[in-house]
């Protein structure tokens, strides 16, 4: 929380007061753009396949707070994975394998607000979501 320090300055006898204003500007991250659906498709004409996906980019490893951009800037083991990438790898466990280990490699983990976004797309695709 910014404060204003109130400073008195005597000039001829007459007191004066200055407020020097300590200024904090907070830069809002732009959350709409960051969770943008987007299609992607693919057609292959001489198969006769095609495929038409989703893609949700989510907040990325330069949206999330500086303490933990530093906790993970030096382990080559952190993946800057998109929330459709994340989706996409948890799907293709099997049931044994480690969702945590998958998760705990994941820079976006640090952004809370990835999270509602890969359940729906967990709802969307594989699982039977009741409403709470």
């Amino acid at each position: 929380m910014a404060t204003t320090a109130t400073h008195c300055v005597q000039l001829a006898g007459a007191t004066v007061s200055t407020h020097r204003i300590t200024s904090i500007s907070c830069k809002k991250k732009s959350d709409k753009i960051a969770f943008k659906e987007t299609k992607e498709g693919f057609v292959d004409y001489d198969r006769g396949l095609h495929e038409v996906s989703t893609k949700i980019s989510g907040l990325r490893k330069d949206n999330i707070a500086t303490r933990y951009r530093l906790r993970v800037a030096g382990n080559r083991f952190q993946k800057d994975w998109t929330v459709s990438e994340v989706a996409d790898l948890v799907l293709s466990l099997d049931l044994s394998d480690d969702i945590d280990g998958l998760l705990n490699r994941w820079i976006g983990r640090y952004a809370r607000k990835n999270f509602p976004y890969l359940i729906k797309v967990f709802c969307n695709f594989r699982f039977s979501c009741a409403p709470v």
